[in-house]
């Protein structure tokens, strides 16, 4: 043995050590943290139930008394304000029937607990840790479970935290296939369509799923390459000719969506009328920027913003047409939804007040280069995670769960069609519809390699990618506190609420 075989041996264990303490640290901070997050979540839940909103907050009005409806045995009854299928209310109704022979709590509490508890505990322990077991660099299941627009509603009673767990429930089943591989993928279907009894739009993310869990055993058995195309009509192939098996348990999701819309002539169940789907090309960026500062310790560094200063200067006219188009589509495609300037409630009505259409400077300077920016680190973060293959030789793994947690060009295009036909449709600016575009986007996003202040890649053997996890948790907390403080401490009036309103994503 040489040298140089010899390097390349004490490199490989320097890195297996480095990868296994990553993954010590990892299970040790998750396994710390998880406990004390859930007692602090519960003392909030506490406060905010019994003291801070021990009444009914904004959509709650319509949640609860749908809610109420059907713990009175009222099924055939129904709110023509809401928008969204009965999934939170039948399950609400379950867990009250269960709750009330435990306790002695009101019934808003006993509601709101079904999100506490599926956020706090089935996300992080039943949703996210088997992926985590699959990809424990990747990320923290603490760190998702606190991400601040979705944390938000654990303490209401909305929709949107079960939402987010079938549907990601329905991811982890096609990767991890804990039950063999043709049970996992008829659960994982069925878990896919009963998120679209919480949102509609989660039929666009049944799509996502289904592409993943085909892809996953295409770039096996077709052996992918470094040809695209090449790999898309493999993919084709592969689901022609494996359609009972992984196509059709999600096809019968289609089906079914598509006799809801002709039977309901609408995407929305009811309040139609300020639901209406249009172009709002806008809300992309929006997601985009959020995606991109909720993100901001997995990417930031030195090395990654000189990239884009390189990549503006070797491009000037490129940068200046994608400048101009970001201005145009600002322009002609921003939806200003009448909710949005009626309703102080929300953050996105401060942020598009004060930042986002301030003035003609900021709404035609300054958020060009944000969006721009954003658009950027959203696509070159994820560009050097996704998996890449030889342009000849066959993939060595044989089991679709001995793959890496990773996107193919294939998925990561499905990726960003999939955030585009969720949000753009929607004239409402609203946070909430960005929790699904992130959590898909985070699952398979690793944090980049280099430290804040390096000048240059290292190899994964020289750094803390825990570090970075740290932070990202860190930085969830930190924005959960301060919403959370002005949720509590700040409150005003409003002369058609008898109670004091206050502020929420």
């Amino acid at each position: 043995m040489d040298v140089k075989e010899q390097a390349e041996i004490n490199s490989d264990e320097k890195l297996e050590q480095e990868v296994l303490r990553e993954v010590e640290v990892g299970f040790l901070v998750n396994l710390v943290s998880w406990p004390i997050l859930l007692i602090i979540c519960g003392l909030c839940f506490h406060v905010l139930t019994t003291r801070t909103i021990p009444y009914l907050y904004i959509d709650e009005v319509f949640h609860v008394s749908q809610t109420i409806q059907y713990i009175n045995g009222a099924w055939s009854s129904w709110d023509p304000k809401i928008t969204t299928p009965p999934g939170l209310y039948v399950l609400g109704w379950f867990n009250y029937r269960v709750m009330r022979a435990l306790t002695s709590w009101s019934t808003l509490a006993i509601l709101r607990l079904t999100n506490l508890i599926g956020g706090t505990v089935i996300l992080p322990v039943v949703v996210l840790r088997p992926l985590f077991l699959f990809n424990a660099i990747g990320f923290w299941p603490v760190s998702l479970m606190c991400f601040p627009l979705l944390a938000t509603f654990y303490f209401l009673y909305y929709t949107d935290v079960w939402s987010t767990i079938f549907i990601l429930e329905s991811l982890t089943l096609a990767i991890t296939l804990p039950f063999g591989e043709n049970k996992s993928i008829w659960l994982s279907a069925l878990c896919a369509l009963v998120s679209c009894f919480f949102r509609q739009t989660n039929i666009v993310w049944n799509l996502f799923v289904m592409i993943v869990l085909v892809e996953r055993r295409a770039m096996i058995q077709k052996d992918f390459n470094t040809v695209h195309l090449n790999n898309y009509l493999k993919l084709v192939i592969h689901s022609l000719e494996n359609w009972k098996q992984l196509i059709a348990p999600y096809c019968i999701n289609f089906v079914l969506f598509v006799v809801f819309v002709i039977y309901n002539r609408s995407l929305t169940l009811g309040d139609k009328d300020n639901h209406t789907a249009g172009i709002h090309l806008v809300q992309l960026f929006y997601c985009i920027a959020f995606i991109t500062v909720f993100s901001m310790p997995i990417w930031i560094s030195k090395l990654g913003i000189c990239q884009y200063q390189s990549r503006i200067k070797a491009k000037k006219v490129r940068t200046g047409l994608e400048l101009f188009a970001i201005m145009f589509i600002i322009r002609y495609f921003t939806v200003v939804h009448p909710f949005l300037l009626a309703d102080n409630r929300h953050y996105t009505f401060y942020v598009f007040k004060r930042i986002i259409a301030r003035n003609f400077i900021f709404k035609y300077v300054l958020m060009p280069w944000v969006y721009h920016f954003s658009v950027f680190n959203y696509l070159e973060a994820m560009r050097s995670k996704i998996m890449h293959f030889h342009p000849v030789l066959p993939i060595e793994i044989k089991n679709p769960t001995e793959l890496p947690v990773q996107l193919t060009h294939i998925s990561w295009t499905a990726l960003i069609i999939c955030t585009f036909l969720t949000v753009v449709p929607s004239p409402l600016f609203e946070p909430r519809y960005y929790i699904l575009p992130f959590m898909f986007w985070r699952i398979f996003m690793t944090p980049v390699g280099e430290g804040l202040f390096a000048d240059q890649k290292t190899d994964f053997g020289e750094l803390r990618v825990c570090k970075r996890l740290f932070l990202e948790l860190v930085w969830f907390l930190c924005i959960n506190t301060v919403t959370l403080a002005v949720f509590i401490l700040h409150s005003f009036t409003w002369d058609s609420e008898v109670y004091p309103q206050r502020i929420i994503w």
